[in-house]
């Protein structure tokens, strides 16, 4: 059901919108004026950010985009950022907006975005989805690492600072790909 409601919000949305989704960050910032709570809005802010080269901004302005779908009570899994490349995958960069990045008050682990990688070619495949994992304690992260969910349990790729940004954890991501 879930899967389903993600689906329609992704293709009917754009449709309310226009013709096309909004890509050109000025014309969403001119219609956020407009509807500052709409979440959609923040959504298409965020890859327009990121498809502008501005990656950190896109992944700061999905905490903005997550409080405009608390508000408007729309569960969402994620939001999805964009990609990059390497020589040999694609890279789908997702912020992620499911119950334990939601709580007001973290506990435990916590994957507030995502790196699902696939293979390049006319078939990609979905090879693994690695997560940004920020431990907290008393609502307070205190840890960070580069891991994964397997169906075996869980590997973990090594620690980075829990206040790393994008471009940190990126570069860890791409140490990952390159072993």
């Amino acid at each position: 059901m879930k899967l389903c409601a993600l689906l329609l919000t992704l293709f009917i949305s754009p449709t309310l919108l226009g013709d096309e989704p909004l890509r050109d960050l000025k014309k969403i910032e001119a219609a956020l004026e407009q509807s500052p709570d709409d979440p959609m809005l923040h959504y298409r802010k965020c890859q327009a950010l990121f498809a502008d080269g501005k990656e950190q901004e896109a992944i700061d302005h999905g905490a903005v985009a997550l409080s405009k779908f608390k508000l408007a009570k729309k569960d969402l899994a994620w939001i999805g950022l964009g990609s990059f490349k390497t020589k040999l995958y694609r890279v789908d960069v997702h912020y992620n907006m499911g119950p334990k990045e939601r709580s007001e008050i973290k506990s435990g682990i916590v994957r507030p975005y995502s790196f699902r990688v696939w293979t390049l070619g006319d078939e990609p495949k979905l090879v693994q989805i690695l997560d940004f994992e920020l431990g907290y304690s008393d609502g307070k992260p205190i840890t960070a690492a580069v891991g994964e969910m397997t169906r075996r349990g869980h590997a973990n790729y090594g620690i980075v600072d829990p206040k790393s940004d994008y471009a940190t954890v990126k570069k860890k991501i791409l140490e990952v790909l390159a072993k």
